[in-house]
């Protein structure tokens, strides 16, 4: 007998969309599948949205508390071995699902197998397909993933296991929520990839200065949380991981035109690895201000984490 797989569908304010997501779970080849819809306080139409679907899918209500809460409440609900967490913006591919219990039922020791994307706009054109350089060598990856994270939301089918052993999504991050679960779940288990696109990612430009310097906070929290907890195992990788994540918000706030900040990001990471080559080169780049660097950032930023 197959195991029965949970998917769960945080939604906020997007009806429209969330259909489009279900109808892209109800679409897959594999079964069984529970399609659980955590409805975050939605003040739209979601909820009359869903209705077609009420016999396919578990829906619940309950105040906006943010898309960790939804997860988690869709978590406590699932009754599948394994779990997806897919986006209500999001689509999955009809073999996704298939494909990703086949890999998890050759590899027990992985705690989840994530997957290449599609990154699309509003209009469900393709972008680009999303596949780092660094997701092609699945096992223990803790020592790669704190350096930044390169697995993309809504691809990973996860055991829900592997959930249960690293704890529940934190509530007091928003961005990089995902990013502290994936380090958490590599601690203990190891993880896969499938170097195909099984996802639809949808790319939105509403990240405001706020926001940014929002998930900046968060992303430092993620760093320090997690050295925090494995300061003697991986306390070699702590500068690197700063210097790291200084750089992609240098990034982020370059292409933002926000150059006071970016000189001061760049500082930030070549004091924290005086190592890092990578840093010293857009240092001097920056200080010529040429346009070639914000040609080469353009293309590079949709692969780092921050969500520029």
């Amino acid at each position: 007998m197959s195991e029965k797989v949970s998917i769960i569908i945080p939604a906020y304010n997007k009806a429209a969309l969330t259909v489009k997501t279900v109808e892209s779970v109800l679409k897959q080849t594999y079964s069984p599948i529970e399609i659980i819809v955590v409805d975050d306080g939605s003040s739209d139409n979601t909820k009359e949205a869903l209705l077609p679907f009420q016999n396919k899918i578990r829906y619940v209500y309950k105040q906006n508390g943010g898309a960790c809460s939804a997860r988690n409440v869709g978590i406590k609900m699932a009754q599948g071995e394994f779990i997806g967490l897919l986006d209500c913006d999001d689509q999955y591919l009809p073999n996704k699902v298939e494909l990703c219990v086949d890999y998890l039922r050759k590899n027990p020791n992985a705690g989840f197998v994530h997957t290449a994307a599609y990154f699309i706009d509003h209009n469900e054109n393709i972008l680009s397909t999303y596949s780092h350089p660094k997701s092609k060598k699945p096992g223990h990856i803790t020592r790669q993933l704190i350096l930044g994270n390169f697995v993309c939301n809504s691809t990973p089918l996860i055991r829900k296991k592997a959930i249960d052993e690293a704890g529940l999504f934190d509530e007091s991050i928003f961005a990089p929520a995902d990013w502290d679960m994936w380090l958490r779940i590599s601690e203990r288990y190891e993880v896969g990839y499938i170097d195909q696109p099984l996802t639809k990612y949808r790319v939105t430009d509403n990240y405001t200065f706020t926001k940014l310097q929002l998930s900046q906070k968060e992303e430092f929290f993620v760093v320090e949380k997690f050295f925090s907890r494995n300061s003697r195992q991986f306390n070699s990788l702590k500068r690197k991981a700063l210097s790291n994540y200084h750089l992609r918000y240098a990034q982020c706030h370059f292409l933002k035109n926000d150059l006071l900040q970016v000189k001061k990001e760049l500082g930030l990471s070549v004091s924290s690895d005086p190592l890092n080559m990578k840093a010293y080169g857009m240092l001097l780049l920056f200080r010529f201000r040429s346009q070639w660097l914000k040609s080469y950032l353009g293309p590079k930023i949709l692969r780092t984490s921050a969500p520029c």
